[in-house]
């Protein structure tokens, strides 16, 4: 025997598990938009910091060839100046400051090809990381555009389904619903199960023979003794 009044329910809870999903899902696609532009954020940042090392290298290396230059000017200072005095002590002391600003110069040399090397690298990561970045910006852009598209298509879904939700909830008495509407705001997966081998599609306690007898006949709403959940006979 089937009832009306049920069959209006299942109906009405099939459309309220759409709305739900569609509003879910419409809810998060901001959240998956925010998280595509915060991921290329952070590549966009990564590459920004391998090219901010590799300017800085190349800062360093200047600045050493800039202190290079400046000794090379000191050594032809101390040359000079030997030339010009007549002194064994004076002559020695500056050729001592001579050999001491050439070994500096040596040692900035060495440092500045380490660099120089170390710039090539980072210009080669630069290119590559420039080429990942690209790709990144592509793929995030129609990622973003796929979820915009989206957002777009489920605004339009949810609206259609919350007029077919108030349609069914016109097909059910005012006293109905409000006990549906209870049972569905405690529960909040579903207010109206199926009884699958005797026992609760809910909760899935077992259901006394009373319980089962009155939902098979079908002649009033019967709920779950232990859930509250309205059930109903399958034919089982």
């Amino acid at each position: 025997m089937s009832n009306p009044t049920i069959e209006a329910l299942l109906v009405l809870q099939e459309r309220d598990t759409r709305v739900t999903a569609l509003s879910a899902e419409l809810e998060d696609l901001p959240a998956q938009i925010a998280a595509v532009e915060a991921e290329l954020a952070a590549k966009t940042a990564r590459f920004e910091d391998l090219r901010n090392k590799a300017r800085q290298t190349e800062a360093e290396r200047k600045k050493i060839d800039l202190d290079v230059q400046s000794k090379e000017s000191a050594i032809a200072r101390y040359k000079a100046q030997q030339q010009q005095t007549r002194k064994n002590e004076e002559y020695a002391a500056l050729n001592h400051e001579i050999e001491h600003t050439q070994k500096e110069i040596s040692d900035l040399e060495d440092k500045e090809l380490e660099l120089m090397e170390a710039y090539d690298r980072g210009l080669a990561l630069v290119a590559e990381g420039q080429k990942e970045l690209l790709k990144a910006q592509e793929k995030a852009k129609q990622k973003k555009a796929d979820l915009e598209k989206r957002s777009a298509v489920v605004a339009a879904e949810l609206v259609t389904a919350q007029e077919q939700q108030a349609a069914a909830e016109a097909a059910v008495t005012e006293d109905v619903l409000a006990r549906y509407r209870r049972i569905l705001k405690s529960k909040r997966d579903s207010a109206i199960v199926p009884i699958q081998s005797g026992a609760c599609g809910g909760c899935h306690m077992k259901l006394t023979s009373q319980t089962v007898l009155s939902a098979r006949g079908a002649e009033t709403l019967t709920a779950c003794e232990n859930c509250g959940r309205l059930v109903y006979w399958t034919g089982e």
